[in-house]
């Protein structure tokens, strides 16, 4: 029998290796690693979801990255894997025989997060999208617009980014707010000239694309050579005041980091309307944000479609992209004919998790992604549900949306996790945020029957490789199961 009870909350196999071989999860405890961190794992056949191993399994713990397969399983099975998500391009007012709009031209979002990425293989560049709208107006006779380019982002309500993401991470990257008409994945790069010598200023000398309205204060310094990215950007979502402090590294002419749009519909609008300029389609109007806006059949110019919501999951799982999460939880509370709030987001998540049973007593969802430290999540929930997902239609596209040993789309530590060993046979996604460390997915073991765990850390110390390197024994020997 693969399973032997401990106790109520501990369950291990007599062959472990490393650290529970001696003592079960019990001696994971007085490692370097775990010593005066909290944390619990769960490990359960996926076919009937029967425990094989569990510590602490009950614990609420903050998931960090991890959190995003809630969502993610929520968004697959509510929506299905083919669903797509469409911005429309239309227009108001006449159109003169000379070409002459007497309207606006309308943006109208649909919640595409992945619309002019850069993200996605093979997808239309931001400024692909933008030419195939100058084009889809030339198309539809207009040659002047004695109007304006307006943005209608209505479709998503309240708050841009949860309330509880920290300060230091907003306006940055991976904090980019959540738009019904997003662009270019929310984010623009900020291209600096390091000092020779560490503790010299570091010059803004441009931002790409550029972000019209947007001023900084820099205070960017140079770092040692070798230091990497310890620059970020302080800016909230709507304003156009932001401050650059932290540090780039000496050596490099030049060194990029990436901030996040602090309006995205906005942008769009100045997007199309520059393109247009440049087009020889004159805009006589500045741009702005209006809501919410009608399109008839005869008012439609252009509609651009997102790939295959089992395409964004999947980017969503190997690249952690945040927006895209907080984004699918506000296409969930659309479909529930909820106001598309980040808490009606999180409602349509619990709603879906007790439908499939899953007990969501110790949860909380302060947002999506996991960037939130508030969030809470016990390491059975997880287990759980990547079981409940074996067992349904979609499955297939979601275990395959996990990161793999070796695989191209991922990049350092993810890459190489379970390289070797479990290559072939572990699926996994991985979250990590300072003092948090986690982990769940699938195995596939030599007996055949798939396996679900989740394994979360929390006020830790150690490192990555620490971590991995206490864990990675026990996946091993439970994929040499037989």
């Amino acid at each position: 029998m693969l399973r032997i009870a401990l106790a109520s909350a501990l369950l291990f196999p007599p062959a472990w290796a490393g650290a529970a071989r001696a003592g079960g999860f019990e001696a994971w405890q007085s490692t370097p690693a775990l010593k005066n961190a909290l944390w619990g794992l769960s490990a359960a056949f996926a076919d009937s979801g029967e425990p094989i191993a569990a510590f602490q399994a009950d614990k609420p713990l903050t998931p960090a990255s991890s959190m995003k397969v809630f969502v993610t399983a929520a968004a697959l099975s509510t929506l299905g894997g083919n669903a797509r998500f469409r911005t429309r391009l239309c227009r108001s007012g006449t159109l003169g025989a000379d070409g002459t709009l007497r309207g606006d031209l309308r943006l109208i979002g649909g919640g595409d997060p992945t619309l002019g990425t850069t993200l996605m293989k093979g997808r239309p560049s931001m400024e692909d999208v933008l030419d195939s709208w100058a084009d889809a107006v030339k198309a539809g006779g207009i040659r002047r617009v004695e109007g304006a380019v307006l943005a209608d982002n209505s479709l998503f309500q309240g708050l841009p980014v949860p309330g509880s993401w920290s300060w230091e991470d907003l306006g940055n990257y991976y904090a980019a707010p959540a738009d019904a008409l997003s662009l270019h994945d929310n984010l623009y790069s900020l291209v600096f000239a390091p000092g020779r010598a560490a503790s010299e200023e570091a010059r803004l000398l441009r931002t790409e694309p550029e972000i019209p309205g947007l001023r900084f204060t820099n205070r960017m310094r140079t770092g040692a050579p070798g230091s990497g990215d310890e620059a970020f950007v302080f800016n909230t979502p709507g304003s156009t005041e932001a401050t650059l402090r932290g540090t780039v590294p000496a050596g490099a002419r030049e060194f990029t980091i990436k901030g996040s749009i602090p309006e995205p519909a906005l942008f769009a609008a100045r997007a199309l309307r520059s393109r247009l300029q440049r087009a020889a389609i004159p805009v006589s109007g500045e741009s702005a944000l209006a809501a919410p806006l009608a399109c008839g059949p005869d008012a439609l110019l252009a509609e651009t479609l997102s790939p295959p919501l089992k395409d964004i999951v999947r980017v969503t799982h190997r690249r952690s992209v945040n927006l895209y999460a907080e984004m699918l939880a506000r296409a969930l509370a659309v479909s529930a004919g909820r106001p598309a709030t980040p808490e009606n987001g999180a409602a349509a998540v619990l709603d879906f998790l007790r439908s499939a049973k899953i007990d969501s007593s110790g949860l909380r969802l302060d947002d999506a992604c996991g960037l939130s430290r508030r969030n809470a999540v016990p390491p059975k929930a997880l287990s759980d549900l990547l079981a409940f997902m074996s067992r349904g239609p979609t499955f297939d596209a979601f275990r395959e949306s996990f990161a793999a040993p070796g695989l191209d789309e991922t990049s350092g530590s993810v890459r190489t996790f379970g390289k070797g060993a479990l290559e072939g046979r572990l699926r996994f996604k991985p979250g990590f945020m300072s003092g948090v460390r986690s982990v769940c997915g699938y195995l596939s073991p030599r007996s055949g029957r798939l396996i679900v765990f989740a394994f979360i850390v929390n006020n830790s110390g150690a490192s990555r490789a620490e971590i991995e390197d206490l864990l990675m024994p026990f996946l091993v020997e439970l994929a040499e199961q037989r």
